[in-house]
């Protein structure tokens, strides 16, 4: 928020009443943002008392009605076209298919007899979906027959009424994203990042660690893959991350978003290039093209830490320091976040050389940190 207020005067539109954004906004509206009608009227007010520059969201469900926003006001952004060809899932795989951009081949479902059928043709262990999904992390993973009405189920719900869901195998490979951005020749890679999934949140597919390496082996395999893919759903311009995987037959894309959808990623992603992708994202909501030179050295990662019985992580004012190890940071949560099916306590940030280092520290600094709670249980 600090980084888009210095960019321009920040309207915050949020479900809830801001709290530590206050002191980062101009203005506030609360409104249900599932509810785009409501969300434009909204801002169609705002606007009659102080000019709206750009819109911009963090979050996949509000594309659409980011879209509808910058229609309303004409404002810069991209295509109303591109917008849903990267908010549905299946449309995206086919626009991929007709350039010859391979990709997961996600088979569109209305009903859970078209899903079996989709599921019968990509075969276990696959991937159920919402086609265009209103929530996080509401992809699961299908090893079996009976496990496939749960997760239709499930998928349908947090699907935007009438989208449907998507049925697409489970690849096997490295998980990877790449971040574009604006250069004067068109987009270019920024940065890759890899996750490893949590095995705690099964069947949902949920992160547990990311990490960016400045000078990623994966680079060759994967930047003509999300150029093509780019090329084909009609993104010319402004940030957009793809996110694949890199299989033995080479790179499939599963997903493309035409915003950044986690600040946190971007701060790692600055780390290690000195690319701020969050305040490019500001300026390139109002118009503005912000090329910035890199600077590439090392590697930056995140663990996530998940709330176990009733021992909390040490928080900052405490006689544990910040420092688990002398490379790996805590970043405790004020309070828990529910993602997904888990609950999230905290982060551990380290830096390295490059990303085996990182994946080891992080690793280390987990360990330490269990330790360190195990050892305040026992002394309580």
């Amino acid at each position: 928020m600090q980084r888009l207020a210095a960019v321009g005067p920040v309207l915050l539109l949020d479900t809830e009443p801001p709290t530590w954004q206050r002191p980062h906004l101009a203005a506030a509206r609360t409104v249900n943002l599932l509810d785009p009608p409501q969300v434009i009227d909204e801002v169609v007010k705002s606007a009659s008392v102080q000019p709206i520059a750009g819109v911009l969201t963090f979050h996949p469900a509000h594309a659409r009605t980011a879209a509808l926003l910058r229609r309303e006001l004409a404002l810069p952004g991209p295509s109303n076209a591109t917008i849903e060809a990267t908010t549905l899932r299946h449309r995206t795989a086919q626009l991929l298919d007709a350039a010859g951009v391979d990709n997961s081949g996600a088979l569109h479902a209305d009903s859970y007899d078209q899903a079996l059928e989709a599921a019968h043709q990509v075969r276990f262990p696959l991937v159920c979906k919402p086609a265009s999904p209103r929530t996080r992390y509401a992809a699961r993973q299908v090893t079996s027959l009976p496990e496939l009405a749960e997760a239709f189920t499930a998928a349908t719900a947090a699907t935007w009424p009438g989208t449907g869901t998507v049925i697409e195998p489970l690849l096997d490979g490295i998980e990877a994203t790449v971040y574009t951005s604006d250069s004067p020749s068109g987009p270019t890679t920024v940065a890759i990042s890899h996750a490893t999934f949590d095995p705690q949140a099964e069947p949902t597919l949920l992160p547990v660690e990311v990490v960016v390496d400045a000078e990623d082996v994966c680079a060759p395999a994967v930047e003509d893959t999300a150029s093509r893919a780019l090329a084909a759903l009609g993104h010319r311009s402004g940030l957009a991350q793809i996110r694949m995987r890199i299989t033995s037959t080479g790179p499939r894309v599963i997903s493309v978003s035409t915003h950044l959808t986690d600040p946190l990623i971007g701060m790692l992603i600055e780390q290690v290039t000195g690319i701020d992708l969050i305040s490019q994202t500001g300026h390139q909501a109002r118009g503005r093209t912000i090329v910035t030179d890199e600077s590439r050295l090392g590697a930056s990662a995140v663990r996530f830490l998940q709330e176990h019985g009733t021992t909390p992580l040490p928080l900052p004012h405490t006689v544990a320091p910040r420092h688990v190890t002398p490379y790996a940071f805590l970043q405790p949560y004020p309070a828990e976040h529910r993602v997904g099916p888990l609950r999230r306590c905290g982060h551990l940030l380290v830096s390295g050389t490059d990303y085996p280092q990182c994946s080891v520290r992080l690793r280390n600094a987990a360990a330490e940190l269990r330790a360190t709670r195990r050892s305040a249980v026992t002394e309580i």
